[in-house]
């Protein structure tokens, strides 16, 4: 076992198998190809660069020189177990990742936050295109769409910085008890993959911030 958890990481995140990111470590995943593929062979296992182009919707040739960046960057590797010399497979070493800024040897800087700003909005990008699919999975079956249980919701609310923090602590804590690892066996009936998406943003400038402006 690796250390504990960063603090703002879901009590289930294990260094040892989590992946966690930071500024110094996005060199070759701030592409939302990239960032795509490789969260789909985290979620849903080993595949080739033909299965995954057809996942994304891209021709292999430009899926195959995105998991070659992912692979010189260390984020995937071949799995030689499967697969033959025409048809290599490809896995993720960790099975997810979490991204901060508050690891002391590699903490947010000015000369990094390009880097961490590209990322965090194809993140966002990700997280749009998710809701997207939802809302068309939703209408595809307009006759359960009240009978559903999904949400979209958004609340305004004023919270110090420190309960913000506290916030996402125990909102991450309830979330994580339904959090089942791909490959994970779940014998109830009726389950469907899901995403829980969480964004707790400020929406205007902190109060000393407020008070310098002109």
């Amino acid at each position: 076992m690796g250390p504990p958890p960063e603090p703002g990481f879901p009590a289930w995140f294990d260094p040892d198998r989590d992946l966690v990111l930071t500024p110094k470590k996005l060199k070759g995943l701030t592409h939302p190809i990239r960032l795509r593929l490789l969260e789909l062979l985290q979620q849903e296992g080993p595949a080739t660069a033909t299965a995954l182009a057809a996942r994304i919707g891209r021709s292999s040739g430009v899926t195959s020189y995105h998991l070659r960046v992912l692979a010189d960057n260390g984020f995937i590797v071949e799995d030689t177990d499967r697969g033959n010399a025409r048809d290599r497979f490809w896995r993720a070493p960790h099975r997810s990742m979490g991204f901060t800024l508050r690891m002391p040897d590699d903490p947010g800087r000015p000369e990094n936050m390009e880097a961490t700003g590209r990322y965090l909005r194809i993140v966002a990008e990700e997280i749009y295109r998710r809701i997207q699919t939802g809302i068309d999975l939703l209408m595809s079956d307009p006759g359960d769409v009240a009978a559903a249980p999904w949400r979209l919701d958004d609340w305004p609310l004023r919270l110090t910085a420190g309960e913000a923090r506290d916030l996402g602590r125990q909102i991450g804590e309830l979330a994580s008890r339904y959090r089942r690892a791909p490959g994970d066996p779940d014998p109830r009936p009726g389950t469907v993959r899901a995403y829980y998406q969480l964004q707790l943003l400020p929406d205007e400038p902190p109060p000393q911030e407020q008070e310098q402006s002109p």
